[in-house]
């Protein structure tokens, strides 16, 4: 088993430097094989399946300049051979670190199999508010 199959978080690593590096065979390594493997990209419709998953990671990494991606874990929900993280991730276009960076925010689903952990979920979606308020400011949603 390859060294970042071993935890959700050594996936979850491997994702976002094949995508940082435009990488299309590393991204491959990062997803689960099968019919259940499942993809939306912001604004994007829903893929299903590996094919069409990497389909959609080759027309987004063919050609591209390498993005500078930060990324940041906001929470986690583990059971024994399933692991959710909801992610905050910082995306520069062409690697320019004075660049407005576009804020997206993705559900990652890895599961456990014989060969270790594999993305079966990446769900990113723009926000389509920007934060306001704290908890306890008195702003309410409903």
């Amino acid at each position: 088993m390859r060294e970042e199959h071993q935890t959700p978080d050594g996936t979850e690593a491997a994702f976002y430097a094949a995508f940082a590096a435009t990488d299309l065979t590393a991204m491959d390594r990062v997803w689960q094989d099968g019919d259940e493997t499942v993809c939306i990209h912001p604004g994007g419709a829903f893929l299903l399946g590996k094919s069409a998953v990497m389909q959609s990671w080759a027309e987004i990494l063919g050609g591209s300049a390498p993005p500078r991606i930060d990324y940041r874990l906001l929470s986690r929900i583990a059971a024994p051979d399933l692991e959710i993280h909801l992610v905050e991730e910082s995306i520069r276009a062409g690697g320019d670190p004075n660049a407005q960076p576009n804020r997206v925010i993705s559900t990652n689903v890895y599961a456990r199999g014989a060969s270790g952990w594999r993305m079966r979920v990446h769900h990113a979606s723009l926000p389509l508010m920007a934060r306001r308020g704290t908890p306890g400011s008195g702003h309410q949603l409903h």
